[in-house]
This record gives C-alpha cells, sequence and structure tokens, in this order.
C-alpha cells in the first residue's frame, strides 16, 4: 500500500477521516466553480459593455444626424434673415421717398411700422384724392386703339405727339367724368380736330378732356361728379373710327392717362412714381389740411 496522509476529524461522539486526496479533490473543484463564475460574470459584464458601447454609438448617430439637420435650418434661416433684412433695407428706402412725398419726417430711431401708420392716408384723405383727381376708365374698357406719346396721325399720315389715349368704343357707349367737377367746354371744337368735346376742370390743376363725341349731355359751367355721365361715344372730328380721345392736364401740360386709369386705392402711391410732373407732396400736404378741417356730410346741402 501507498503512503497516505489521513486527516482525523473527531468530536464527543464520532469522528471522520479524511484523505488528502480527496481536500485535493475538493479544491480544485471550487476553484472549477470559482473560475467558472468569474467566466460567466466577466462574459456578461463585457456583453453588457458592448451593448452600452453600441448604444452610444447610435445615440451619437442620431445626435450628429439632428446636428446636420439643425445645421441646414440655421444655413436656411440665415439665409432668409439675409432676404428679410435686404427686403426691410429696401423697404427702408421706399418708405423714405415716400415720406418725402407726404412731407412726414421720422424721428430718430422711430419704427418702421410707426412711420408707415404716418405715411398711410386715412380714409378721408383717399376720398378726397380720389375725387379730386382724375382715376379709373371714362367708359367701359374695351381696348386702346392709340396711346399716348409720338405716333403717325391716321388721317395726316404724319408723325405728331398724340396728348391722350385712344379707347375703343362704338357708338352710343355712356361716357363718365372720372372726377368732380365744373364742365368748362361742352360743345363742338373744330380747331382742335376733336369734334364734338367736353373738357372738365377738377381744380389743383387737373384738367380731362372727352373728344369725338357723338352727343354732349352736359353744358359749359355744370357742375359734376366722378361718375356722371356727360357725353355718348361717338365719331366726330377727325377720326376714322368710333372711340374716345380721352386726356388729362395738369397745369395746361398733357400727362399719362394709362397711370391713372390703372390707378387704384390699394395702391394709390404709384402715380406718385409715374407720373412725375406733378408736385405731390405738396398736393398731399394740402389734402391732409383739407381733410382736418372738412365739413361734416350732414351740414352739406342734398345735391340736386
Amino acid at each position: 500500500m501507498k503512503h497516505r496522509i489521513l486527516i482525523t476529524v473527531t468530536d464527543t461522539r464520532r469522528f471522520r477521516q479524511y484523505t488528502l486526496s480527496q481536500i485535493v479533490k475538493w479544491l480544485v473543484a471550487a476553484m472549477a466553480v470559482t473560475a467558472l463564475a468569474a467566466l460567466a460574470g466577466g462574459w456578461y459584464y463585457i456583453h453588457t459593455l458592448e451593448k452600452m458601447n453600441r448604444d452610444a454609438r447610435q445615440k451619437q448617430a442620431r445626435l450628429q444626424k439632428r446636428i446636420g439637420v439643425l445645421s441646414h435650418t440655421v444655413s436656411e434661416l440665415e439665409v432668409q434673415v439675409g432676404k428679410k433684412e435686404s427686403q426691410l433695407e429696401q423697404l427702408g428706402d421706399r418708405l423714405a421717398g415716400i415720406e418725402a412725398v407726404v412731407g412726414t419726417l421720422p424721428e430718430a430711431g422711430e419704427d418702421i411700422n410707426r412711420r408707415l401708420e404716418n405715411v398711410t392716408l386715412g380714409a378721408a384723405q383717399l376720398a378726397l384724392l380720389f375725387s379730386i383727381v382724375p382715376n379709373g376708365a371714362p367708359l367701359p374698357m374695351e381696348g386702346v386703339t392709340s396711346a399716348y406719346g409720338r405716333r403717325e396721325h391716321p388721317l395726316l399720315k404724319k408723325r405728331e405727339f398724340h396728348p391722350g389715349i385712344d379707347l375703343r368704343a362704338k357708338r352710343g357707349k355712356p361716357v363718365w367724368t372720372t372726377a368732380d367737377g365744373v364742365v368748362e367746354f361742352a360743345g363742338y371744337h373744330k380747331r382742335s380736330g376733336y369734334g364734338n368735346l367736353v373738357i372738365i376742370d377738377h381744380g389743383f390743376g387737373f384738367k380731362t378732356y372727352y373728344g369725338h363725341l357723338k352727343k354732349v349731355t352736359v353744358k359749359r359751367g355744370d357742375t359734376v361728379v366722378k361718375g356722371d355721365i356727360i357725353a355718348i361715344s361717338g365719331n366726330t372730328g377727325l377720326s376714322t373710327a368710333p372711340h374716345l380721345h380721352y386726356e388729362i392736364r395738369f397745369l395746361t401740360r398733357t400727362v399719362n392717362p394709362y397711370w391713372f386709369i390703372k390707378w387704384q386705392k390699394s395702391d394709390y402711391r404709384s402715380i406718385f412714381k409715374k407720373i412725375k410732373g406733378v408736385p405731390w407732396e405738396s398736393f398731399i400736404a394740402l389734402l391732409n389740411h383739407m381733410a382736418s378741417q372738412a365739413i361734416p356730410a350732414s351740414s352739406l346741402p342734398a345735391r340736386k
């Protein structure tokens, strides 16, 4: 028999004996179990770290994508802000021009909205403006046969300046005044070639001419209100076909009627740039004064 180391463990009742080989086996088994547990714990720890790292990379990728989207959005906003700043500068320049016309000087650092309010005409001023200054068409529009400016006269066959605008109109169409005023002339005007002609003085330097009429329905000295019928269209005088010669003059100088026909309250400032020969600045200042001093409509006598 080989030599063995015997270990005896005793107490008051019994004793046990163990050989060294058994103890070694138990120690080896315990170490194996411990090693397996450590390996299992290490694998779980590494797996957890890998998952956390993977999640972190995914979050980083999503964050970078959002940053990219935000950067693009910021770039677009910067472009839009640049455009708005440019538009505001242009608006400021245009507003300065209007302020010069209207005669209102802004205070230092005054808000642009406040400046816009100061140059915007009120209802009373607009009503006066569009009753005094000719605007709109003098008859149902069917087209323009000859524009304002130089042209070859259809009958005289020579180039000359056409001081008005010829509007297509069949015989018998009603012709109305384009602003309030007093009839200065009504009848046949042989010297001008306009045939039957009506001239209306609107005051403040403006007059309108309506030529080649078939019939005149007003007489010299009559007071007319915008929209009143003053004649019937025709083909009298130096004319090749029925039409209406419409002319606007300011202080004896003709101006292009086309822009006055197209003129509307919604864009009343447009006329200030289109027609340069009228001192609009002083005109609007007078208009504001008149509106502030206007007599209430209820106190005026009824118009017959």
